[in-house]
């Protein structure tokens, strides 16, 4: 398939590329061209490093040719003073047609419990683990909606932790790699017990908190126990609209939280309300439990306070709560930065293993399958 690039012209300074289906031309600076050659003697074709000394090339470079191949798949250069031309796929330079740093092209559906609770994303463990359409499937529910149910998992820690490395492998904390546990209090942390745990995420006290968590119910003998999952964006949303100050607050504070125990002292600071550049939504840290002692201006601290209030009763309201009871045969793998969980209190006999896994581990998953 070819690009629909239509003409080309030099000037001065710039290599002008008009496409058939736009009115205006794209324009590429010389020296950004030559920076970004994709010729055996600048990039390498095995790596896509490059290879062209950026800092040697003259800063009043200037192109006297360029030619579209036949095709229309690729431009090539040829530059004064050198004896080697460059070469761009047509792809690449429709690509970087636009000046600016890269979108996200991972749309999100962002949901309430009545919203999900008729259509929660699933999958069979049997077609996560034949073939890379599976995969895919599992892996862009996780990125759309922040979770997915993979059912009819045989229940074996064996089993689970094949099913996390079909994505990559597992991250390593002071809780292990891939654990194992009952409520046997084993760390100084509340998820090594049976009581009620309020909604957040995971990891608020370290640098790059986890980006995924998998949960896999082994064993099961006993009441309560109902999980609990809050999709952080969606109530984000709601406090971006509901009150703009507190949502300012939420996304500017930066929260210390801390663990502190078991040989080691833990220490990181995150906005409960992580933006992006464009002011997008990129991260929700909230563990009230783990938050570390802080203390600022009086009115700032106030407005602090008011905004943790009004986040704190949104998460707790049944509306944003998606309830179901974990039980052997079905793993939940979820957004640890978007999807805080709960877990209501319990009694009797309960095995839980999981992992986590890195944001940036999952994000190359997923776009190596897109590109197929």
């Amino acid at each position: 398939m070819t690009t629909q690039l239509e003409a080309l012209r030099t000037t001065d300074k710039y290599l002008e590329v008009q496409w058939k289906d736009d009115v205006q031309p794209s324009r590429y600076p010389y020296f950004w061209l030559r920076d970004h050659c994709h010729a055996a003697h600048s990039m390498n074709q095995e790596t896509n490093q490059r290879q062209v000394d950026t800092f040697s090339l003259p800063v009043d470079l200037r192109a006297e040719t360029a030619t579209l191949a036949e095709d229309g798949n690729s431009v090539s250069i040829r530059w004064e003073n050198e004896e080697q031309e460059s070469i761009y796929p047509s792809s690449f330079l429709r690509e970087m047609a636009v000046a600016g740093l890269p979108q996200s092209d991972h749309p999100k559906i962002l949901w309430t419990a009545e919203e999900i609770a008729d259509r929660l994303p699933k999958i069979s463990y049997d077609d996560v683990m034949t073939g890379d359409e599976g995969l895919k499937r599992w892996v862009e529910l996780i990125d759309y909606y922040g979770f997915a149910i993979v059912d009819n998992t045989p229940a074996t820690p064996e089993v689970t932790e094949d099913l996390a490395r079909r994505i990559t492998y597992i991250r390593e904390t002071i809780f292990g790699g891939f654990w194992d546990f009952t409520a046997n209090q084993a760390f100084a942390d509340s998820a090594y017990s049976t009581v009620e745990i309020g909604p957040h995420t995971d990891g608020t006290y370290s640098v790059d908190s986890p980006g995924y968590q998998m949960f896999h119910c082994l064993e099961f003998d006993g009441t309560g126990g109902e999980s609990v999952f809050v999709d952080g964006f969606r109530v984000a949303e709601e406090i971006r609209v509901q009150d703009s100050k507190a949502f300012d607050t939420l996304t500017s504070v930066p929260v210390p939280a801390q663990y502190l125990g078991d040989g080691v002292h833990l220490r990181a600071e995150h906005p409960i309300i992580g933006l992006d550049r464009d002011g997008a939504l990129l991260q929700i840290a909230y563990n009230n439990y783990d938050r570390a002692p802080f203390r600022l201006e009086d009115d700032q601290q106030e407005d602090f306070y008011r905004g943790l209030r009004l986040f704190n009763e949104l998460i707790n309201d049944r509306r944003f709560q998606l309830r179901f009871g974990l039980r052997p045969g079905t793993v939940v793998l979820f957004d640890n930065w978007r999807v805080m969980h709960a877990r209501d209190a319990y009694q009797g006999h309960r095995r839980l293993c999981g992992a986590y896994l890195n944001k940036e581990d999952f994000l190359s998953k997923l776009s190596v399958l897109r590109r197929g």
